[in-house]
This record gives C-alpha cells, sequence and structure tokens, in this order.
C-alpha cells in the first residue's frame, strides 16, 4: 500500500467556519527563515493533546501527539496525522468556539527551529515513512524521530505514527513528562485558564517576525545509534559543537495574581502549606509556605526573564528565617524535574538552573527564600550578560545618600554609553544594573568585565573618597558607601530583581523607575504581600530587554578612545 499523501491545506478551510473562529485563514504571506521553523501548541478540544507542528515547504505538517511529548526514549507517543496547517497558524494562541471544528483553548507551549537529520528531505524521509529531526526551542532539544505505523489491521485510511525521543544529551530516561510540568504559554507568558479568560499579554509574534539569523542546535543532540559505517548522523546545516548560543534576552512578562487550588501551586503540590517562613511583624502578616508559592507564580513570568538560562543559587530555610538557613548551588537527590541543571567548568557537580515559572514554585516547595542568579548571558556561562553595581551603606549612612550615590553612577555608565537600572536590594542598599552586549570577536571576559566594574568605581571613589570606597574593610566603612564590584566576576551571583530576602518582614529586591529613586523611597514597603499588586502597576524597566549595550565601546570610552 502506498504511503499517504500529506493532506492538503484545502482540507484546513474546508474544515473552518472564519466567520466564527480566531484562528487564521492562511492569507499572510510568512517570509522564510534560516532555519525550517516548529511550533507545539496545547489543544485543550475533546481530548487534551499536544499538537506538533514541522514547517516543511510553504506549510507546517502537523501531529496531534495524545500524551503530549516525552523526554524518556523507552516512551513512544502516538501522533496522529492531521490537515496542513498554514504558516501563519504558528502565531495562534487563543479559544476556538464551542461547536466549532477543533473548539478548545490553544496554547503555544513550544517553539523554535528543527533540522532533518541524515541525507533525506524532510518531504522524502515522511514519505519513507521515518523522519529524523533535531529540535532547537524553548522547552524541546535535542533529536527525535516520527515512525508511520502500519495501517489498521481493517485496513482504515488513519495515518498515525510514533513520537519518540532519541536517547542523547537531552533525554531523561525515567522522567518523560516532567517537560509537561512547564505549562506557561512561551509566546505570552499566560497559563491555559488565563487564555480562556482572555487575560493577560498577548502573544508575541515567531512566524511573522523578522527571521533569526545564527540560529545553533543543541550539543550532543544527535541519534545515539551507530550508523553500519560506525558514523553518527548530523542535522544538515547545523551548527553542533561548543560555540556559545547567539545572544537573546528574554522579555518580562506582565504580573498576575495566582491563587492556589487547595494545597496546588501550578500543578506543583505545596506540602505543609502553612509552615510559617516569615513571622509575623508590627507592620506585616505573617508569610507561609503556601503563600511563598503563590507569590512566586504571580511574580514568577516577570521575574523569569532574569534568572533563566543561568545557573542560579538558592538560599533555603526549611524552618523559617528564624532557624538555619543554608546556601545551596547544586543539584541534590531529588531535586523536582521542573528545575533544570547545568554543567559548571571546574566543578564536577552540575548546577541548579531554574527555566520556568513552575519551576521557582518547585523551590518554594522546598523553601528556597531567596534566588541568586549568575550575571551571564542567557545559556553562556562565560560570557557576560549584565553588570552589577552593588551599593552597600555603612550603618550609619542614611539612604538618602545611597539614593544619590545609584544617581551618580547612572550617570556615569550612561556616559559611557551604557543604560543603567536599579532596584532596591531588600535590604538598605541599591543595586544599579545594566545589559551588556558582548561579540565573540570583542575578546571581553570575566576578567576584563571585572576590571571594567572595578575601574568605574575606584574613579567615583577617588572623586569623593569622604563617600565611597572600594574596599571592603569595616574600619574603614564608617560613614561612607562600599561601591561592590565583585558581583561582576564569573561565579559571582546577585539576588534576582523581585526575589525575597530571608529577611525581617519578608522584604524583596524591588525593580524601580528612576522617578522612584529619591530620598523618600522606603525599601521596607516592598514585600512578599504588597509587591505582585504594585508590579501590576508598575513600568520599571520596562525597555530592559531592548538596552543592551556594547560593553567594548564602554570600554574604549572608559579608557578615553573612540569605539
Amino acid at each position: 500500500m502506498a504511503p499517504a499523501k500529506p493532506q492538503a491545506k484545502s482540507d484546513y478551510l474546508a474544515k473552518r467556519d472564519f466567520t466564527r473562529t480566531p484562528e487564521p485563514r492562511g492569507d499572510k504571506r510568512i517570509a522564510p527563515a534560516e532555519h525550517p521553523r516548529f511550533v507545539i501548541q496545547k489543544h485543550a478540544a475533546t481530548r487534551l493533546h499536544y499538537d506538533l507542528r514541522l514547517e516543511v515547504g510553504d506549510t507546517f505538517r502537523s501531529w496531534a501527539v495524545t500524551r503530549g511529548p516525552s523526554l524518556d526514549p523507552a516512551e513512544k507517543r502516538l501522533a496522529v496525522e492531521v490537515e496542513d496547517h498554514p504558516l501563519d497558524y504558528g502565531d495562534f494562541e487563543g479559544t476556538i468556539p464551542k461547536g466549532e471544528y477543533g473548539g478548545g483553548t490553544v496554547m503555544i507551549w513550544d517553539r523554535g527551529y528543527w533540522l532533518p537529520m541524515g541525507g533525506d528531505t524532510a518531504d522524502d524521509a515522511l514519505r519513507k515513512g521515518e523522519l529524523k529531526f533535531v529540535l532547537s526551542g524553548e522547552k524541546l532539544n535535542g533529536s527525535f524521530v516520527l515512525v508511520r505505523m502500519k495501517r489498521d489491521r481493517d485496513g482504515g485510511n488513519r495515518n498515525n505514527w510514533l513520537l519518540i525521543k532519541h536517547a542523547d544529551d537531552w533525554a531523561k530516561a525515567g522522567d518523560g513528562e516532567g517537560v509537561l510540568g512547564l505549562d506557561r504559554s512561551v509566546a505570552s507568558g499566560r497559563s491555559m485558564a488565563e487564555i480562556a479568560a482572555g487575560k493577560g499579554k498577548a502573544p508575541s509574534a515567531f512566524m511573522d517576525a523578522k527571521a533569526k539569523r545564527g540560529i545553533k542546535f543543541p550539543a550532543g543532540a544527535v541519534w545515539s545509534t551507530a550508523k553500519r559505517d560506525g558514523k553518527r548522523d548530523e542535522p544538515r546545516g547545523s551548527a553542533i559543537g561548543s560555540a556559545p548560543p547567539p545572544a537573546k534576552t528574554l522579555r518580562s512578562a506582565p504580573v498576575a495574581r495566582v491563587k492556589a487550588n487547595g494545597n496546588r501551586v501550578l500543578g506543583v503540590v505545596i506540602s505543609n502549606p502553612q509552615k510559617v517562613l516569615w513571622p509575623a511583624t508590627a507592620d506585616a502578616a505573617a508569610v507561609t509556605k503556601l503563600d511563598l508559592a503563590e507569590y512566586v507564580a504571580s511574580v514568577g513570568p516577570w521575574m523569569i526573564a532574569h534568572i533563566a538560562g543561568r545557573p542560579c543559587s538558592i538560599v533555603r530555610a526549611p524552618d523559617g528565617i528564624a532557624d538555619e538557613q543554608f546556601f545551596q548551588r547544586h543539584a541534590m537527590k531529588g531535586t523536582s524535574p521542573l528545575v533544570t541543571t547545568v554543567e559548571v567548568r571546574g566543578d564536577h557537580e552540575p548546577y541548579l538552573q531554574i527555566d520556568s515559572v513552575e519551576g521557582l514554585v518547585a523551590m518554594a516547595q522546598l523553601a528556597a527564600l531567596e534566588f541568586h542568579p549568575w550575571n551571564c548571558r542567557e545559556g553562556a556561562p562565560e560570557i557576560p550578560g549584565r553588570l552589577v553595581f552593588d551599593l552597600d551603606p555603612a550603618p550609619d549612612v542614611p539612604f538618602a545618600r545611597v539614593v544619590e550615590a545609584a544617581r551618580d553612577m547612572r550617570e556615569r555608565l550612561e556616559a559611557l554609553g551604557l543604560v543603567a537600572f536599579c532596584k532596591t536590594t531588600g535590604g538598605k542598599g541599591l543595586h544599579v544594573v545594566t545589559p551588556v552586549e558582548v561579540k565573540p570577536d570583542d575578546n571581553i571576559g570575566w576578567d576584563e568585565a571585572k576590571l571594567f566594574a572595578q575601574t568605574v568605581c575606584a574613579a567615583m571613589a577617588d572623586e569623593s573618597p569622604h563617600l565611597y570606597l572600594t574596599k571592603m574593610t569595616k574600619s574603614l566603612r564608617k560613614g561612607r558607601i562600599f561601591l561592590d564590584y565583585l558581583r561582576n566576576d564569573r561565579m559571582a551571583t546577585a539576588v534576582a530583581p523581585l526575589s525575597p530576602r530571608a529577611r525581617s518582614g519578608a522584604t524583596v529586591s524591588m525593580p524601580l523607575t528612576w522617578s522612584q529613586v529619591r530620598a523618600s523611597l522606603d525599601p521596607r514597603r516592598f514585600t512578599v504581600h504588597t509587591v505582585p499588586g504594585l508590579m501590576m502597576k508598575s513600568r520599571a524597566w520596562s525597555d530592559y530587554a531592548e538596552s543592551a549595550r556594547s560593553l567594548r565601546a564602554a570600554m574604549v570610552k572608559l579608557a578615553g578612545g573612540s569605539a
């Protein structure tokens, strides 16, 4: 029997009433990208499933994966081939009305780029009934295979395939379904419930966005079974290797209050939910473990952009801030599958890495009170991604002086062509943060970035030695502000914006607009209880994702030259 033909886009049009459904007609012209794109849409139709769509030519070849993709090579997932979809469908997120074909809520669960593996084109491989391919997405990476099943015994026309994960560096034997816990849209940061209710941010464009260049496919994403000639396949035209990924800055999504469903928050079970982590104070109610989980779930869509793709240390206090606290950087046995890990040069143990809001909630379940990510570029620990200047006042320095120091630092950074942002530390200090761009041919690493930060701070201290110093010596700090440039080292961390602090009052490291950075500012008002509501109205750091500037150019200016 001849293999089934792809189901034409005419089938797509015939099945839909576009006077009722918000789905695209397919009229929009989508420009080609450097590599073909893929989209996976979570679809709560009559039965919940995940739609895998692979760009082949001018259309999406599409399969309904009944239980969702698995990262366990031992698990075979049924993938029912459905009609081809137009390419602009890759940007569709919303609700198809009940009674219409495919009625239900649709989430853009993952998206990125793909390549066929081996010598065949995608069309040829699909005709033969076996397509090996590699994905470079936000949730799924590595190599997979689609294998067409034999026809039903009754000779029916169903076109069923199996989707199987290859045993590569991205596989997770025994934990294939853990990735499905990453259950927010990669396009809008919304949950299925928020999409169904029409709430939250509209999805960002992907298919209709400006095409990216220099896309890297994941190292180790190869078919692990040797071919007859002893060689391993590689995806044609891919860039497998140890080169860092192209620079990209995740965008913060809006804050929206999330409430627990019993003792579950975003599907994560919170044990001992009424355990008090921060005792009540004269000014604020106590904060329980459930309160913490709800907090990180609420602010997580904004916060995760500053944490994801970077090693992240945490401060845990299982019995609350009044008891033992400990700093954890490595993954431990029993770490939630919602949390990823990353190998770090010079350390035998993998570091924690939190890439999703659900991962933040899983850490809250472990009583992680503070989050301290590296300051590297996302996905590239060796490359500086931001510089943090920690303005740490001596106990006798009034906060108004710290405000003046932050504004002074801002002026200096902007004079060097950088863009400065400010946040509270959750204590008595302020952080001035500047995102930076480092290109491969700049020859700039962490040593150079740290020296730059040190030089900026030293110039500020030299001009006003009665106000500032760059040495940590306590005996010298009276009446002065320590300009801490040491956050700008390869393995150094800084508390993340919106991270709580393990301090009385459950204060938070709060991102600020520069108009808020004034003498009357009171950092104590920013707490786990108050921040979600404040962030829902705040415009702080709204342009952060577009603000990275050349570190090399700033170094040249600092040295008195021209970029």
